[in-house]
């Protein structure tokens, strides 16, 4: 059985300011295979890399990022960091050659947004788009532009799941992320079996052989090193 692909969790925030460029270089040091990175537009319709519906955690300014002009928010700099806000456009020029960018969606129109900086990069093949929202699904997938879309939602039971990733497959998805809670190899082999590929965030929970063993697609994690390290032995 092939081991499940390694993405850090918000560019492995344990050891630099979450969804960093800085952030990239570490979890990419630590052997990830991907990263994965949250994407706001702002106010004029710029995208920038943001998890929160505000940007103050992150950066001390109070207001969301869709209502922040992008020269503000490009002039903000990551708390505890040296690094400003990152766009798109950074991050994508970060990224290393053969490795994989999971884009979660949080404003429904930066799919249009991650489309073109995609193609035009060539790197459609390397790139996840992991959507919240049915919405977003739909549009990431009738773009067609090549690259791998999965829904992600959080339930703990066995029949919410499996109503959650047939809704999904109906969507057009490729891919679904559900709780760690809820992993276990009868229900990835139900993804598999309607084709699609299957993620899961660990969070703090206990990486255990049952259910790294459980035919998973993809380990979200924090701590790359540790996920590999947990994998090997």
């Amino acid at each position: 059985m092939t081991a499940p692909l390694i993405i850090a969790h918000r560019t492995a925030p344990p050891y630099a300011a979450e969804n960093s460029i800085e952030g990239m270089r570490a979890a990419f040091e630590q052997g990830a295979d991907g990263v994965e990175i949250d994407l706001r537009m702002s106010l004029d319709q710029r995208p920038f890399l943001m998890h929160d519906n505000s940007m103050l955690r992150t950066t001390g300014w109070p207001l969301p990022l869709e209502l922040t002009p992008s020269f503000i928010a490009r002039s903000r700099r990551l708390k505890g960091s040296i690094e400003r806000v990152p766009s798109l456009d950074q991050a994508l020029d970060a990224l290393p050659e053969g490795k994989l960018l999971a884009v979660d969606i949080k404003t429904p129109t930066a799919v249009m947004a991650l489309a073109g900086p995609v193609a035009k990069r060539g790197i459609a093949a390397r790139t996840l788009v992991w959507c919240s929202s049915g919405l977003a699904v739909r549009y990431a997938t009738r773009i067609k532009a090549g690259w791998e879309v999965a829904h992600y939602k959080d339930f703990e039971d066995a029949a919410d799941n499996r109503e959650f990733i047939t809704k999904s497959h109906r969507l057009g998805a490729q891919a679904v992320s559900l709780d760690w809670r809820a992993i276990d190899a009868g229900l990835v082999a139900f993804a598999h079996g309607l084709g699609l590929r299957v993620y899961s965030w660990h969070k703090e929970y206990e990486l255990s052989d049952a259910k790294l063993a459980s035919g998973l697609d993809g380990l979200v994690t924090d701590h790359p090193a540790k996920a590999r390290q947990a994998l090997t032995t």
